[in-house]
């Protein structure tokens, strides 16, 4: 029977608007005409100069673009195979609402770790020529990162021994996160990134057991720190969104804590009493799939498109033509 930590990965992954301007045509003052004050005196009147009419200057737009995807399962898109995930929605939304023709490559794998993300990327030129001629870079990253960190720690009850392990990884992880970015901006300086924050699949049932959204705060300020150094790079935080499910207001989170039971998962060494306690605390978060309890739905994707597609729209330096 496996340990506790091998039963959580399954529930505990956390995955982890622009527009042309036009200039109107100004109107034309035409001179006024002359004024007879008396018989001896004439004034002339001072004539207006017509304003020069501005040009009209339109913003190119891209009619087509190279969208490439890496990461983790959440790029994969596991837990909505009809639609592809986020890659699949962003490529229609793309298309939809600004009528572009979209090249959408989906390079994520399941389990990787910011390490095993760019050891791939070492080790496939395709994917660096893709990478080299994309507008728009997207990325999940650090939802098994920190799951490897937690790894035999989740099972202690030492909070001073496992914030010590979770810092001390902490600083690995940016390390290693450094090392990625700078690959993909060395491919390709000139594409906009966009990297997503990663969430706590178990909150909802288990919304007394802070440590692992404390855990999970923490490593998304360091993605979102690491992520500041580069140009048109972008965090894009659904942590509470994804996290909360249909739990939106404080009042309802309220209410969810007072719920539940103080689930105590050091206590929980097994499948069984993992299912158990899943069982008794029997709270859905609807932006999660129940397959797996740990990675987005369909909905849930479309939490992760809409932020994507709000975020490219508002730092949209992809889409002007050069």
């Amino acid at each position: 029977m496996r340990k506790v930590w091998e039963v959580v990965k399954i529930v505990l992954v956390l995955a982890i608007v622009g527009g042309g301007a036009f200039w109107g045509l100004n109107h034309v003052l035409h001179p006024a005409p002359a004024t007879t004050t008396t018989t001896t005196t004439k004034k002339k009147a001072a004539k207006t100069p017509k304003k020069s009419a501005k040009k009209k200057t339109t913003i190119a737009h891209k009619k087509a673009i190279n969208l490439v995807a890496v990461g983790d399962s959440l790029t994969e898109g596991v837990g909505d195979e009809a639609e592809g995930g986020y890659v699949g929605q962003i490529k229609q939304t793309l298309t939809k609402k600004q009528k572009l023709t979209v090249s959408a490559t989906n390079a994520g794998k399941s389990g990787d770790r910011s390490d095993q993300i760019l050891a791939r990327i070492n080790e496939s030129k395709t994917l660096q020529t893709k990478i080299a001629n994309a507008d728009v870079l997207t990325v999940t990253v650090g939802g098994n990162d920190l799951l490897q960190t937690l790894e035999g720690s989740v099972t202690s009850n030492n909070t001073t021994k496992n914030d010590a392990t979770v810092t001390k990884a902490q600083n690995t992880y940016a390390q290693k996160l450094t090392k990625l970015f700078d690959k993909l901006k060395s491919l390709n300086a000139n594409a906009s990134i966009f990297v997503f924050s990663i969430y706590n699949p178990i909150y909802v049932n288990f919304p007394n057991v802070t440590a692992i959204s404390q855990y999970v705060d923490q490593w998304n300020h360091q993605t979102e720190t690491t992520l500041a150094s580069y140009p048109h790079a972008y965090f894009m935080d659904i942590n509470s969104v994804m996290s909360h499910g249909q739990y939106k207001t404080a009042a309802q989170i309220k209410q969810l804590e007072k719920s539940s039971t103080n689930t105590d998962l050091t206590k929980i060494t097994n499948s069984k009493a993992l299912g158990t306690a899943l069982t008794t605390e029997s709270k859905d978060n609807d932006l999660i799939s129940n397959s797996d309890n740990f990675h987005p739905n369909k909905r849930g994707y479309h939490v992760f498109t809409t932020k994507l597609y709000q975020t490219m729209m508002a730092h949209d330096a992809w889409l002007i033509k050069k």
